[in-house]
């Protein structure tokens, strides 16, 4: 079959999938950020970094869920994907900063990736929230035996230094209205429309092969139009 060069994004879409199937959610991210650059560190210039890979490929109106915490509702919503990475890549990243804490001067630095895979295997969240910032901050002082109050007033101190390394949408529940951030990991969900979109293209490359002998360069050149009128005259025979 001779016509147009191969969809570009379509075949973006599969090598991204190809090259991160599998893969633990660390090593995934890793191979989704490898492409062409060193993967930064940085939360929140990995959240940038992942948010452009998805607006190459994507639609602006990105579509996501999540679970209403009060009656385990799953709640629909869409954002702004362009939006979204204007923000992140607005914001400034501070490299430390320096307080006093318990009467000790302390010097903090904003986690990164690599502190947050050290973490990954705590046994709890407090545990894993206590080790992150004793990873981050370089007082004398251990936080072990410090109370929560003092955890989370010095978890939003460090949040403070990359604002982009949380992604969080305020939302209402439909069922029972009840209103919470929910937090998106932007890493988690470019890989769940990747793969949704990879093995969309999987199915169809496969039916018209199956069908017409083409190859997948073959049904890769096809327009999105044609392509469904194709698998229509399939689905009908």
């Amino acid at each position: 079959m001779d016509g147009a060069a191969p969809d570009g994004r379509e075949m973006q879409v599969l090598d991204l999938w190809e090259r991160a199937v599998g893969l633990d959610h660390w090593r995934r991210d890793e191979a989704l950020l490898a492409v062409g650059q060193e993967p930064p560190r940085g939360l929140g210039a990995r959240n940038a970094a992942l948010l452009a890979i998805r607006n190459a490929l994507f639609d602006r109106a990105w579509p996501l869920q999540s679970r209403c915490p009060a009656c385990a509702t799953q709640c629909e919503f869409q954002i702004d994907s362009q939006a979204l990475a204007e923000e992140l890549n607005s914001f400034e990243v501070a490299e430390s900063a320096t307080f006093e804490w318990a009467g000790l001067p302390d010097t903090a630095r904003p986690p990164t990736a690599d502190d947050l895979r050290a973490v990954s295997l705590q046994a709890d969240t407090g545990s894993a929230a206590r080790v992150l910032l004793q990873r981050c901050l370089s007082g004398d002082f251990s936080l072990a035996q410090a109370d929560d109050a003092a955890v989370e007033e010095l978890g939003r101190r460090l949040e403070l230094l990359d604002p982009g390394a949380a992604v969080g949408f305020a939302l209402r529940c439909p069922a029972c209205d009840h209103q919470w951030s929910a937090m998106v990991d932007v890493g988690e969900a470019l890989w769940s429309e990747l793969q949704r979109a990879a093995e969309r293209s999987l199915v169809e490359i496969d039916t018209l092969a199956r069908a017409y002998g083409w190859t997948e360069q073959d049904v890769m050149r096809l327009s999105p139009t044609r392509r469904a009128a194709y698998l229509q005259l399939v689905e009908g025979s």
